[in-house]
């Protein structure tokens, strides 16, 4: 990719970014409940994201049955098995296991980056000791829980460092509470979109996946942008969930609103 590319890439980028990164636009990401619930932020979103997986409707029908039942305030957290509180990998007693596990953390460290920081996980590179030290105060892994805070490792994390990203940037979106955490270090959250972005551009192979595919991507957006690679997550993603962008040229491009624009078209 030639370094004209690249400029043409970064100024797209940015005027993605200009143009969603703002809360006109959190109602189509797992991101709208800390910004739109009441209680304890951090733990609504480490809630929000670990349980976004699955199609958005869903994700957010689970999530308001959560928060509704559970509670969003650590302080009077609601820790009792509810039969209606499951969600497709976790059971009734999973999600309640959760919910223990979230009492138990906070009670003894203040907030989930007060473990972080107690187990010196406060940079992507040791993010694993986390998340570790956090699943160390669950009775029991069950399968459930094992898919829904697993350790990083060959897979994309995409949910952990997506999570990341909303704690530690701060912009309209993102919420910049992590202050020890530099953003400089962040890898790029990879779902479908940010795949089929990569793949598009050449910085990725075919149906390629995990660790490796995120790693590549994040040196591409670093590359970019040096000081903040995770900038661009969601604006755009809000391009493909929003307007149903391919990331290639397609039909839906003669009625996109960014025609003018698009590095794809």
């Amino acid at each position: 990719m030639t370094p004209a590319d690249k400029d043409k890439i970064y100024i797209f980028l940015e005027y993605l970014y200009n143009f969603y990164n703002n809360k006109a636009y959190i109602y189509s990401d797992p991101i709208r409940f800390p910004h739109e619930i009441k209680g304890d932020t951090e733990f609504i979103a480490f809630t929000a994201a670990s349980f976004a997986y699955g199609n958005m409707k869903a994700i957010q029908g689970f999530l308001y049955k959560y928060f509704e039942n559970a509670g969003s305030y650590i302080s009077n957290l609601n820790t009792e098995i509810n039969n209606s509180l499951y969600y497709r990998f976790q059971t009734k007693e999973d999600v309640a296991a959760y919910s223990n596990l979230m009492k138990k953390v906070y009670d003894k460290y203040g907030s989930i980056y007060g473990l972080f920081k107690a187990a010196n996980a406060v940079s992507v590179e040791n993010i694993d000791k986390g998340i570790i030290l956090l699943r160390s105060y669950l009775d029991e892994i069950t399968q459930g829980l094992n898919f829904l805070l697993p350790v990083p490792g060959k897979s994309a994390s995409k949910r952990l460092y997506m999570f990341l990203r909303w704690m530690v940037r701060k912009d309209e979106v993102d919420f910049g509470f992590w202050s020890e955490f530099n953003k400089k270090s962040l890898y790029m959250p990879s779902d479908t979109h940010i795949l089929r972005l990569a793949y598009n551009l050449g910085i990725i192979e075919k149906n390629e996946k995990g660790k490796k595919a995120v790693i590549k991507v994040t040196d591409f957006f670093r590359e970019l942008n040096p000081e903040d690679p995770a900038k661009y997550d969601f604006s755009l993603t809000r391009l493909g969930i929003i307007s149903g962008c391919q990331y290639s040229e397609t039909d839906i491009c003669d009625k996109c609103f960014h025609k003018k624009v698009c590095l794809f078209h």
